[in-house]
């Protein structure tokens, strides 16, 4: 039998200004993580250096898609309503 437990990560509505922080603090974190697992493993830790560098590369990409978000036209002076949920499967 499958459990799930729902967690909300974040819900609310920000300015521009507050949602990319907000958001790119969240991927930096998690950049950070993986740049950890990455120096273990060139310290003889066993992983998948390509599987974790191709996740840290998805992370920055999405940064960059983000900051064009945010930085277009139309999302001045705007909040933002942001939505995030962690599901934790066992």
């Amino acid at each position: 039998m499958q459990h799930n437990n729902q967690f909300t990560l974040i819900q609310g509505k920000f300015t521009v200004e507050d949602a990319k922080s907000i958001l790119f603090n969240f991927y930096n974190t998690k950049i950070n993580f993986h740049n950890l697992q990455l120096i273990a493993i060139h310290e003889g830790k066993p992983g998948d250096a390509r599987e974790i560098e191709q996740k840290v590369s998805a992370l920055k990409q999405m940064k960059q898609e983000i900051s064009s978000l945010s930085s277009a036209p139309d999302f001045a002076n705007q909040l933002l309503e942001i939505e995030g949920h962690i599901t934790i499967k066992r």
